[in-house]
């Protein structure tokens, strides 16, 4: 039998958004066995009652956490029943939801593989040229960084062995910024990663609209550095971006 996955998905005031990928998910059909949580980050608007509707499990971040989407997958986890995670952030799709769990599944029979991420690109009905550039270079850094002892990931989307994810203690509720390759540098040190590069999980621009490519590459690579040099968060809260 295959194993049980579960979709953990950190959400906050995501109404807009937190059906499309539920549904998305749910295109899976019966031969596939997974779950849903929703990890609330105490939301103001309709994200919790959306979600349950549609067949999630709702579970709330502490008030008293650290205001941290480290902290709402850490959320989401506690409840999960799954032997396979698959982190998504609420604003974002699989291609082809099938195709994606079928070689997730397919990948993770080798005991050795612990951890994972597909490719990323921009929604195809809003994407332009810049998109295409910088999701084209920044899939390969990712794919390049898995082989290294410090790899680069996105939290877009990743996947995780339910028994590596506590071995490692899950991610690091305190850090705001870079807390998904931070995740990820410490699964490399107890295992293999995969880098999924037939796997496509469209991602909304809405933060690459907001910013731009060049202020986003720079304030990555400043809380990079600056965690690895001085082991603290450069940024004090990663804003949401509606």
């Amino acid at each position: 039998m295959d194993p049980k996955v579960s979709f953990i998905i950190p959400a906050l005031n995501e109404e807009k958004r937190i059906a499309i990928l539920i549904d998305n998910i749910n295109k899976l059909d019966k031969n596939y066995n997974y779950e849903i949580i929703v990890a609330d980050g105490n939301s103001t608007d309709k994200t919790r009652e959306i979600a349950e509707k549609m067949g999630a499990i709702i579970i709330r971040d502490n008030k008293d956490a650290p205001k941290t989407i480290a902290n709402g997958r850490n959320t989401g986890a506690s409840l999960a029943s799954g032997e396979i995670f698959i982190f998504c952030d609420a604003d974002t799709v699989m291609k082809d939801p099938k195709i994606f769990l079928t070689e997730v599944i397919s990948v993770f029979k080798n005991p050795l593989i612990i951890g994972g991420a597909p490719s990323l690109s921009i929604f195809p009905n809003e994407t332009n040229w810049k998109d295409k550039i910088f999701h084209s270079l920044f899939n390969n850094i990712v794919r390049f960084s898995f082989i290294t002892k410090t790899p680069i990931c996105g939290g877009q989307c990743q996947i995780v062995r339910e028994n590596s994810f506590r071995e490692v203690n899950g991610y690091n509720a305190n850090i705001v910024h870079e807390e998904d390759s931070d995740f990820f540098r410490r699964l490399r040190k107890i295992g293999k990663l995969h880098f999924f590069s037939k796997l496509m999980v469209y991602e909304s621009p809405r933060r690459y609209r907001r910013f731009g490519y060049i202020i986003l590459f720079l304030q990555g690579v400043y809380s990079h550095v600056y965690q690895q040099i001085f082991k603290k968060n450069v940024f004090k809260e990663w804003r949401r971006i509606e």
